[in-house]
């Protein structure tokens, strides 16, 4: 019985439905029924005059769009709130790419400014040699730099991995860069 009613209330679009006809229709028990939709926002109740109307959800909001000029005024504020809202959210992510692209950009002359102490600390604290400790390195290029020891070996490691052909490892030491689960503490330029 309750899909009949919200059937026959859903074809009645956005006039309504006056109580009285579904009364005739389906008698007085449909009174409970309407009262259960209604609480569960199913269908919507209107007093006009000494009638009831009622309406779905969709036809109620339609039937107050056309009828009443303030519930039309607001509903257009608030499309304009949402129209708003996506043009600052589009907005807000144009700003964290531009964001992301400038920190990408910050990065790139403190690695170059790491690669360029790395070399100058190497070459300045070579022996006859050539082997330097990675300490003696981390503790300048840190301080310089202003990088933490994992930061520090982070970076040494990306170097000597992406230029092999530069720079030359040897396992020992107390702390260095760890390739193939070995401790590597010494390093030089080839």
């Amino acid at each position: 019985m309750i899909d009949e009613i919200l059937d026959k209330i859903e074809s009645s679009g956005i006039d309504g439905m006056k109580k009285i006809d579904l009364k005739k229709i389906f008698g007085k028990d449909c009174e409970n029924t309407l009262e259960g939709l209604k609480e569960k926002e199913q269908i919507f109740m209107e007093k006009k005059g000494v009638a009831y109307f009622i309406w779905t959800k969709e036809n109620y909001i339609q039937h107050l769009t056309k009828n009443d000029p303030k519930f039309k005024l607001m509903l257009n504020m608030l499309v304009g709130v949402n129209w708003s809202l996506e043009k600052v959210r589009a907005h807000a992510e144009t700003l964290e790419e531009e964001l992301e692209k400038y920190s990408t950009q910050e990065d790139i002359p403190k690695n170059d400014n790491f690669v360029g102490m790395f070399n100058s600390s190497l070459k300045e604290s070579s022996t006859s040699i050539g082997w330097v400790p990675f300490t003696k390195i981390r503790e300048k290029v840190c301080e310089t730099q202003k990088i933490s020891k994992d930061k520090f070996y982070q970076m040494a490691s990306d170097l000597i991995e992406n230029h092999r052909e530069q720079y030359e490892i040897s396992s020992g030491g107390q702390e260095g860069i760890v390739m193939r689960g070995l401790v590597h503490g010494y390093v030089r330029n080839i």
